[in-house]
């Protein structure tokens, strides 16, 4: 999305930053992964396909990508190369897609995604940071279209991940037979009560 395109998001545990050309490599490797593509129920691409859409999402208007990098690797990097610094600390990646609700023409949903890649970054704090983070930037910082609800669809099973949203205030709205999936919401409102996001820092000149 280009409203993000030069917008770092700096927490706690991660830094957030826009998915650009130099990330690719790294991420068509992560995708490679039979693991990753059903939990992210992602069919794989080429590399070439990987660069396309790249390129697709950051002029998308309805979706927010972001890179997770984990800040202790990123800080601790010995290279003078930002982008290098980047890659060596990739750990995954958080979405947002923007979309009307089928239900009412005038309330827009804002479906989250998030993708930890190694096992070892689980269970810390990564990806839960990160969500926190992504919604924090959605509410104070996108006014058009206006998110009335988040939602996440997670494949049955999957109990970490359901487990991390609903302790984040998510609730069952349904489950997705079709796809063996089951959603959470949480509204907006909820999201500001919680204040799910905290020490945080927007760096919206991010240009490397």
């Amino acid at each position: 999305m280009k409203i993000n395109q030069n917008t770092r998001i700096i927490g706690q545990k991660v830094i957030l930053v826009p998915y650009r050309k130099h990330h690719v490599a790294k991420y068509h490797e992560w995708m490679s992964v039979r693991e990753i593509q059903e939990l992210t129920a992602s069919e794989p691409l080429s590399l070439e396909e990987e660069y396309e859409m790249q390129a697709k999402w950051q002029n998308d208007s309805d979706k927010l990508t972001f890179i997770v990098l984990r800040k202790d690797l990123f800080d601790a990097s010995n290279s003078a190369d930002i982008q290098t610094k980047e890659i060596e600390s990739m750990i995954g990646d958080v979405n947002c897609f923007i979309s009307v609700d089928f239900d009412e023409e005038n309330k827009y949903l804002g479906e989250l995604e998030i993708m930890i890649v190694d096992k070892n970054n689980r269970g810390l704090g990564y990806g839960s940071e990160s969500i926190r983070l992504m919604i924090n930037y959605c509410t104070s910082l996108l006014s058009e279209p206006k998110i009335n609800e988040f939602v996440v669809k997670i494949t049955e099973g999957n109990e970490a991940s359901v487990k991390m949203f609903k302790k984040l205030g998510f609730q069952f709205s349904k489950k997705i037979s079709a796809f063996n999936q089951i959603e959470l919401k949480i509204n907006v409102d909820q999201c500001l009560e919680l204040s799910l996001a905290k020490n945080f820092f927007i760096d919206s000149n991010y240009l490397i």
